[in-house]
C-alpha cells in the first residue's frame, strides 16, 4: 500500500497538483474521491479533467445525473453518488454505464460503489478540510499501476517543502 498526505494551500497549488496527477493518469484508472460536502472534491475534479484535456467549464459535479461523460484526451466519467441510499441503487446500471475502460472514472461519494470493483487499479483520494483554504489530501492505492504518479508527486511535495523551508529562512 502506498500512501502520501499533500497539503493543498490554495486554488493555484491544487490546481497545479491535480494537472500534475492527470499527466501520470492512464486509460482505466479509478479514483475514488472521498471527503465531506465542500472539501474540494470537485474542484479537484475539474483540474483533473483539464490536465485530461477536458474543458474545465463543462465538469459539474452530477449529483443529480449520477454521471457525466466528459470528452478528452480520454473520455473521462465522473461519477457523483452522493443521492444514493444503499449499494442496491446501483443494481439498474451496467458497470460500463459508471467506468469507463478507455478512459478515467473519477467517483465522489464512492462508498456504494465500491462492490463494483475487484482488481482495477484504484486510487484513493481523501480530501480534509483544515480551513477556508487549505485542504489535505491523502492519495492511498495498492496498484503498481500508479507508482509513477506517486514517484512525480513524492519528488514535487519534497521541492515544495524545501522552498517553503528557504522562505522562512529568507523571512526571519
Amino acid at each position: 500500500m502506498r500512501k502520501l498526505i499533500l497539503d493543498l494551500n490554495s486554488l493555484e497549488n491544487t490546481d497545479e497538483i491535480a494537472r500534475k496527477m492527470a499527466a501520470n493518469l492512464f486509460p482505466g484508472a479509478i479514483l475514488l474521491l472521498w471527503g465531506s460536502m465542500g472539501a474540494g472534491k470537485t474542484t479537484f475534479a475539474k483540474s483533473l479533467c483539464a490536465g485530461l484535456g477536458v474543458l474545465p467549464e463543462i465538469v459539474t459535479s452530477p449529483t443529480y445525473t449520477l454521471v457525466n461523460i466528459y470528452p478528452g484526451d480520454w473520455p473521462v466519467f465522473h461519477v457523483d453518488l452522493y443521492r444514493l441510499n444503499a449499494p442496491e441503487d446501483l443494481d439498474d446500471f451496467d458497470r460500463e454505464d459508471l467506468i469507463s475502460a478507455e478512459g478515467v472514472t473519477l467517483v465522489e461519494w464512492p462508498k456504494f460503489l465500491l462492490n463494483y470493483l475487484s482488481d482495477e487499479a484504484v486510487l484513493n483520494l481523501s480530501f480534509k478540510t483544515v480551513s477556508e483554504h487549505q485542504r489535505q489530501l491523502s492519495l492511498e492505492s495498492e496498484s503498481a499501476d500508479f507508482d509513477i504518479l506517486f514517484k512525480t508527486l513524492e519528488q514535487e511535495n519534497s521541492s515544495l517543502q524545501k522552498t517553503a523551508k528557504s522562505l522562512n529562512r529568507v523571512g526571519t
